[in-house]
């Protein structure tokens, strides 16, 4: 699919969970004059066929005030984000080609300012980008990309590192049209290999390698620091509130690299909180159980803003609620979210999805419907509690942390994507 496409329309729709009618979301969700949501609809976001779920909805314009307008018609591979420079000079983002390209007055520019290898197998590739608060003051990129092990574009699951997840540095030069590489911040899980037998846990394995629930959106919060979505990447184990990770037995692994601890290679279904070089904030909310614990996994607990995320590939501030974090979930079959995240929130999975009064509805449905599976053979939806009482009790708190209920669910997995907030009046007085 090629061109770039804008969908604008006011955040409206089911309200199956929503919380009290003052709360932010009821709010946010009234008020469409206010706050507006915009997709971009910028080309095919994953390489295989998605099986259709129940309340699939085509896309529609709720607002007759707005209106669909192509942007490019041609020219480009796979969009998946844009990065705006200044007035009609942006940068666009193709997944797996592995390059940004500038456009200006419509016009690609002949020659790409940077073209990565990437693996884009499944939710891999060239995944996202944002420029410094201080930018072109301070020139900084940063760029969240899943590198490919072969030195040159890839769709084949295997052929990436085992940590392959990359957030890095780049410098921007106007005047030449380039990127040039600073540092690397962070490298997180990109292989999964649960098709690979743990030894002392006989017919757990899947039946292939996976290459999604990357997660992959950068943001800078109102604060100066960097915000980065990581999906759980099928791991199981502390992150994904399974203290012993999966299994009822030893060994109390996740698979053949370790785990459950968030070791660097099981940092997974977080939101991470960086300085720019990467480092962790000493006002992150885990930053002191972190470093209590030392070693690897305390200097990776340090970075956690929150834990106890699926995946997703929406996130955003709300500018009228300066600090407010909003963040969509995918679910597996059962329970989409929208989630107001805080410092230290823990999301529930994989001990549930939605809110905590629905339990039973969402095991009903994971275990009765679209294959009866949460992807990983090795901890099936039968092992869900049934209350929340005992969901509750499961799950694994760190220091600090507090379960936070989602905003708003779906109880149908509707694959939310892209998400942000409108401020000023560009779309009309009336959305200010």
């Amino acid at each position: 699919m090629e061109g770039v496409y804008l969908h604008l329309k006011p955040i409206r729709g089911r309200e199956d969970s929503m919380k009290q009618p003052g709360s932010p979301l009821s709010r946010l969700v009234r008020d469409a004059r206010r706050y507006t949501a915009v997709a971009a609809v910028l080309g095919a976001a994953v390489s295989h066929p998605v099986p259709l779920r129940a309340d699939t909805t085509p896309l529609t314009i709720l607002d007759p005030n707005l209106q669909v307008t192509v942007e490019l018609g041609t020219g480009l591979s796979q969009p998946i984000g844009i990065v705006f420079l200044g007035l009609n000079d942006y940068l666009v983002l193709e997944k797996a080609s592995g390059q940004i390209k500038r456009v200006i007055n419509r016009v690609i520019q002949p020659t790409p300012v940077l073209d990565l290898a990437v693996n884009s197998n499944s939710e891999r590739g060239l995944l996202s980008m944002v420029l410094h608060p201080s930018f072109p003051d301070v020139p900084f990129a940063f760029v969240r990309w899943t590198e490919s092990n072969t030195g040159a574009d890839s769709g084949v699951v295997g052929e990436v590192p085992l940590i392959g997840n990359r957030v890095d540095r780049y410098i921007w030069d106007g005047s030449k049209s380039t990127l040039t590489f600073d540092r690397n911040l962070i490298m997180l899980r990109s292989r999964q290999t649960d098709n690979v037998g743990l030894p002392g846990h006989p017919g757990t394995t899947n039946a292939n390698e996976q290459g999604n629930h990357n997660g992959g959106v950068l943001r800078f919060g109102p604060d100066g620091k960097l915000f980065l979505f990581m999906g759980d990447q099928g791991r199981r184990g502390w992150m994904q509130n399974l203290p012993n990770g999966p299994f009822l037995t030893a060994p109390f692994q996740d698979d053949t690299f370790g785990g459950p601890m968030p070791d660097n290679a099981h940092l997974s279904g977080v939101i991470l909180r960086l300085n720019t070089d990467g480092t962790a904030p000493a006002d992150n909310p885990f930053f002191a159980a972190g470093a209590a614990m030392g070693g690897e996994v305390g200097e990776n607990i340090k970075k956690i803003y929150s834990y106890g995320h699926r995946n997703g590939f929406g996130m955003a501030f709300d500018p009228y609620s300066v600090g407010s974090l909003w963040e969509t979930e995918n679910a597996d079959d059962a329970y989409s979210e929208l989630n107001r995240v805080i410092p230290g929130m823990n999301g529930g999975w994989v001990q549930l999805a939605g809110p905590l009064s629905r339990i039973s509805d969402w095991k009903f449905i994971e275990t009765t419907q679209f294959g009866s599976a949460l992807q990983q053979v090795r901890y099936p939806p039968t092992r869900a509690a049934y209350t929340s009482a005992l969901a509750l009790s499961r799950m694994f708190m760190l220091s600090g942390a507090t379960y936070v209920d989602p905003d708003l669910s779906w109880r149908y997995e509707i694959g939310p994507a892209g998400t942000t907030f409108v401020k000023g009046a560009a779309l009309g007085e009336e959305y200010d």
